[in-house]
């Protein structure tokens, strides 16, 4: 695989994203000497002979752009994509919040605040709705506690995205040897303060 420009991959993630109308993608592939000259010429191909015009299009042209990340580049478009759904507040932002609870969980210890912050009182919504599971949440319900969430949750995003474009953190695409997602923590000191998280008596009395 060829090494790309960072700009080409920005260009590709936004098509990703579909932030991008696959129209404009096309005629981008046709014309830019940049794709051309960086990308291998068989990839290459495969986005001229592309069919932009087929039904589910941009499912398959996403396929395609997949081949060209490294799993570590997946895994930190993922995680993007999930920062980007909360701060837009796009339509499917709850699963993306819950996300940040799961990935928290799994090893990316440096998103706490987004998880025990936000994640948490999706996952656990007795704390703020006396109501045992998230799937017990009323429409009402779920729309309140997303609605308390901003705009202290976009401030929150900020930060992680920052550290992830300036390599602060560093995902690696795998898990150590006790399932673990690993990445690289290049932070400051201040950077990787944590707060001290406590959960509400309540939630303990519920739960013996």
């Amino acid at each position: 695989m060829n090494t790309i420009s960072k700009d080409i991959k920005n260009r590709l993630f936004k098509t990703w994203l579909e932030k991008e109308p696959i129209a404009e993608f096309e005629n981008w592939v046709y014309s830019s000497t940049e794709l051309k000259d960086q990308m291998d010429s068989d990839s290459y191909y495969e986005f001229l002979s592309f069919n932009y015009k087929k039904t589910n299009a941009i499912s398959d042209l996403k396929n395609l752009i997949e081949l060209q990340l490294t799993q570590p580049e997946l895994e930190t478009w993922n995680l993007k994509r999930h920062l980007i759904n909360v701060k837009e507040r796009n339509k499917n932002c709850i699963e993306s919040i819950r996300k940040f609870y799961s990935l928290n969980c799994k090893g990316y210890d440096f998103m706490d605040s987004l998880a025990f912050d936000f994640g948490l009182k999706l996952e656990v919504p007795y704390i703020s709705q006396n109501v045992v599971s998230f799937e017990e949440l009323t429409e009402v319900q779920k729309e309140k506690i997303i609605s308390d969430f901003y705009p202290e949750i976009q401030d929150e995003i900020n930060k992680v995205m920052s550290w992830l474009e300036n390599e602060n953190i560093v995902l690696l695409g795998k898990s150590n040897e006790f399932g673990k997602l690993k990445y690289i923590d290049n932070r400051t000191e201040s950077q990787k303060a944590k707060k001290n998280y406590t959960v509400e008596k309540s939630w303990w009395e519920f739960w013996k």
